[in-house]
């Protein structure tokens, strides 16, 4: 059985912050690069987790 982690919308909010700032990008940049495939490994698993913490907070990126 897999492990559920519940966060508020505040924590989801700060989570992602703190991972566009580990790799030193706005949101806009991350996912334009991102699109474009113009990502190292790193920056790649950043902007996937971003994207899934957009997908729970109902962001329409």
């Amino acid at each position: 059985m897999g492990t559920a982690i519940v966060k508020t919308r505040e924590e989801l909010i700060e989570w992602r912050q703190r991972l566009l700032d580990r790799v030193h990008m706005d949101k806009d940049t991350l996912y334009e690069l991102g699109r474009n495939f113009d990502l190292r490994p790193d920056e790649r698993n950043i902007y996937e987790m971003v994207r899934s913490i957009g997908y729970l907070l109902g962001d329409d990126d």
